[in-house]
C-alpha cells in the first residue's frame, strides 16, 4: 500500500515537471520565434538608440567677408577602456600616456594609473580631453591606441558647438541670436534670427549604444545620416562704417546722459544698410544695446515730419514758394492747446522755403490747416500715396505698424489734422523715417530696407537679394526739386537750423527734429534727431541719428544734440572714398576736436 502511495506521489510530480518543461519550452519558442522581434526592440531599445546629429550652423558674414557670427566647433575626448584588446592596451599604453601627458603637462604616470583603474573598473567612458580645438582633435587621432579609432581603440569623440561673435558689442542687437525653447521653437532677434532658417541647416541621425555609467557610444553603421550644415549669409553691414557709427553715436549718447539712442546708415540706390546702433542706459548708467530701437520703437518724429507735410502741399498745389504764411507770432491755439515755435514772437510773414528752413511750427501747422481743414482725408489720403503708413516688412522681427490717424477713426477730432502737420499724433520707427528720406535723396523711388546680400549653401547653392521698390515715384519731379532745395538749405543757409554742421569738405542735406515727449505730464523732455543724406549733389549715403530723452540740463535741440552725430558720420564715411573728395579721416578729426559748436536753434 504504502510502495503505491510512493508511486503515485512520484508520477504526479513528474507529470508537473514535464508539464513545467513544456511551459518553458513553449515560452523559449514564443520568444524566439514568435514574439522575437518585439522582445528583440524592447532589448535594443534599452542599450541602442537614435540621437538627433546637430548640424553647424552657417556663418554670418559682412559685405566684405567679415565674420559677424561663427560656430564653433569643441570636442570632448573619452576613451573606453574595456574595448582594447590586452595585447594593444599592453604594448601602447605607456605611449599613449606620453602623449596625453605632454599635450596637457601632466603626469605621464598619473595618466596611466588613471587609464589602468578605468580599465580595472570596466569604465568605458573614461575622459582623458575637454574642449580640444579641431587642429588638436586631427593629431589626438593619431595618438597610440587611439589611432585605431572607435572598434579597436575605444577612441570617443563628442562634438560641442558654441556661437561666437567676434565683433563683440558692436551692432550686438542687430547681429543679434537664435535659441530654441522647451517647445523646439526658434526664438530670438536680430539677423541671427531673421535668417534663421537659413543659417540652420537640417539635422541628420546617429545611433549610440549604452555603456557603462549611462553614457552613450556612436555606432558605425549605415543607419547614420549626416546633418547638413546651415549656409553661410553674407549681410549688407560694413564693419568699417558699423565701427564709425558706433563710437560716436555711443559718445554722444553719454555725453548728453540720453535715455537711449540709435543711428542708422543706409546706401541710397539699393537700400542696403551698411550700419546700425543702439545704446539703451543700465541702472548704473551704462550704455549697451539694450533692444534695438532703430527698429522696433515707433516713436512720434515731429519736425522731421514737416517734409511729408510740404510734400502733400505741393502736390496738391496748395501755395507755392513765395507764398506768404502768417506765423502768428510764434503761437497758435487750437481748443485750449498751444503750438509753438522755437523763437520767441515767431517769424512773421515767411514763405514755404523758410517755414522748412527755420522748422516753424506755426508756419507748416497753418499751411496744412488752411488747406486741408475742411477735407483732412485728402490730407491722410496723399500721405498714404508716398507709402509711409504701411510697414516695411523687413526680415528683423519686431517692426511695428506706423500711427496714423484718419478722418474715419472715433478718435479723430479738431487737434488730429494740425497735430499731424508737424510730427504728432503720429508715429514711426527710426527706419521708416530714414526710408522716406532716402527715397528722396533716391530720386524719389523708395526702396526697402535691405539687410542680406546672399547666401552661399553647403553644397554650393548661391542666391542673391535684389532691391526692392515699395514707391517707384513718391512725388512729381518738380516737388522733388523743391524740397531737395529745401533740405540743402536745412545744412547751407546760414539761417538753417543745421547750419552749424555745415561741413568744408562736402555737402550735406537734411532735417533736425526736436520733439516733445511726455508733454501731458509735468516731466516734459525730447527725442532729438537729424535724418539727411550726403554728399547732397550725388547722395551716396542717408542717415538717421536719434537721440532719446537726453539731459535736458546739457541739450536737446536735433541742432545740438543728434546733428553733430550726423556731420562725425558723414565726414568719416566719406574719407574713405577718395573717388569722390581728398581729404583725410586725420584732418577730419583733427577739425572735430578743434570745432565743437553748440547750436541753440531747433
Amino acid at each position: 500500500m504504502m510502495e503505491n502511495n510512493f508511486l503515485i506521489r512520484l508520477y504526479v510530480v513528474g507529470f508537473l515537471m514535464l508539464i513545467f518543461s513544456i511551459g518553458i519550452f513553449y515560452k523559449l519558442f514564443q520568444i524566439q520565434f514568435i514574439d522575437g522581434d518585439k522582445y528583440r526592440k524592447i532589448a535594443e531599445d534599452k542599450t541602442v538608440k537614435n540621437f538627433i546629429a546637430k548640424p553647424i550652423r552657417g556663418n554670418l558674414y559682412s559685405n566684405d567677408g567679415s565674420i559677424l557670427a561663427t560656430t564653433i566647433s569643441k570636442y570632448d575626448i573619452y576613451i573606453d577602456t574595456k574595448i582594447i584588446s590586452e595585447k594593444i592596451f599592453q604594448t601602447e599604453l605607456s605611449s599613449l600616456c606620453e602623449k596625453i601627458s605632454k599635450f596637457k603637462k601632466t603626469s605621464s604616470i598619473d595618466e596611466c594609473r588613471r587609464i589602468k583603474i578605468a580599465r580595472k573598473n570596466n569604465n568605458r567612458y573614461l575622459n582623458i580631453f575637454r574642449n580640444i580645438d579641431n587642429k588638436s582633435l586631427e593629431k589626438i587621432k593619431s595618438f597610440p591606441i587611439l589611432k585605431y579609432g572607435t572598434i579597436k581603440g575605444g577612441f570617443i569623440v563628442e562634438n560641442k558647438i558654441t556661437r561666437e561673435y567676434p565683433f563683440g558689442k558692436i551692432a550686438e542687437r542687430t547681429i543679434g541670436y537664435e535659441r530654441v525653447d522647451e517647445n523646439g521653437n526658434f526664438k530670438g532677434v536680430g539677423l541671427e534670427h531673421a535668417y534663421g532658417n537659413f543659417l540652420r541647416g537640417k539635422n541628420g541621425i546617429v545611433t549610440k549604444r549604452k555603456i557603462s555609467n549611462g553614457q552613450w557610444k556612436i555606432l558605425d553603421n549605415n543607419l547614420n545620416k549626416n546633418p547638413i550644415n546651415g549656409s553661410h549669409v553674407f549681410s549688407t553691414i560694413d564693419v568699417e562704417i558699423q565701427d564709425i557709427v558706433h563710437d560716436n553715436l555711443l559718445q554722444q549718447t553719454i555725453n548728453f546722459e540720453a535715455d537711449h539712442s540709435s543711428a542708422i546708415v543706409m546706401e541710397v540706390s539699393t537700400g542696403k544698410i551698411k550700419a546700425i546702433s543702439n545704446f539703451g542706459r543700465t541702472s548704473e548708467g551704462k550704455y549697451y544695446e539694450k533692444l534695438n530701437y532703430a527698429v522696433g520703437e515707433s516713436i512720434e518724429p515731429g519736425s522731421t515730419f514737416k517734409l511729408m507735410s510740404i510734400i502733400s502741399l505741393l502736390e496738391d498745389n496748395a501755395l507755392d514758394t513765395l507764398q506768404k504764411i502768417d506765423t502768428k507770432n510764434g503761437k497758435l491755439n487750437f481748443y485750449g492747446y498751444d503750438v509753438r515755435d522755437s523763437k520767441e514772437g515767431g517769424y512773421g510773414e515767411i514763405n514755404l522755403m523758410d517755414i522748412f528752413r527755420l522748422s516753424s511750427n506755426t508756419g507748416i501747422v497753418s499751411a496744412v490747416n488752411n488747406f486741408y481743414e475742411e477735407n483732412p482725408r485728402k490730407f491722410v489720403d496723399r500721405i498714404s500715396n508716398i507709402g509711409i503708413d504701411k510697414a516695411l516688412g523687413i526680415e528683423i522681427k519686431g517692426e511695428p505698424i506706423p500711427k496714423f490717424p484718419h478722418p474715419d477713426d472715433k478718435s479723430w477730432n479738431g487737434l488730429s489734422l494740425p497735430w499731424m502737420a508737424y510730427g504728432y499724433g503720429i508715429s514711426l520707427t527710426p527706419l521708416q523715417i530714414l526710408t522716406f528720406y532716402n527715397s528722396i535723396a533716391n530720386n524719389g523711388e523708395m526702396v526697402k530696407p535691405k539687410f542680406l546680400e546672399k547666401v552661399v549653401s553647403s553644397f554650393g547653392y548661391d542666391y542673391e537679394f535684389k532691391k526692392e521698390v515699395m514707391n517707384s515715384s513718391i512725388c512729381s519731379k518738380k516737388t522733388l526739386d523743391i524740397i531737395n532745395k529745401m533740405l540743402y538749405d536745412v545744412v547751407q543757409h546760414p539761417n538753417g537750423t543745421a547750419y552749424n554742421i555745415k561741413s568744408k569738405y562736402f555737402n550735406m542735406s537734411g532735417k533736425t527734429g526736436t520733439s516733445q515727449v511726455d508733454y501731458n505730464s509735468d516731466n516734459i523732455n525730447y527725442n532729438s534727431s537729424f535724418v539727411g543724406f550726403f554728399p547732397s549733389e550725388e547722395p551716396k549715403y542717408s542717415c538717421i541719428i536719434m537721440i532719446n530723452k537726453p539731459n535736458k540740463q546739457l541739450g536737446y535741440y536735433g541742432s545740438s544734440v543728434a546733428g553733430p552725430v550726423f556731420k562725425n558720420i558723414a565726414e568719416k564715411i566719406m574719407s574713405k572714398h577718395p573717388n569722390y573728395l581728398e581729404y583725410t579721416i586725420e584732418e577730419i578729426e583733427n577739425e572735430l576736436i578743434n570745432n565743437k559748436i553748440v547750436s541753440t536753434n531747433q
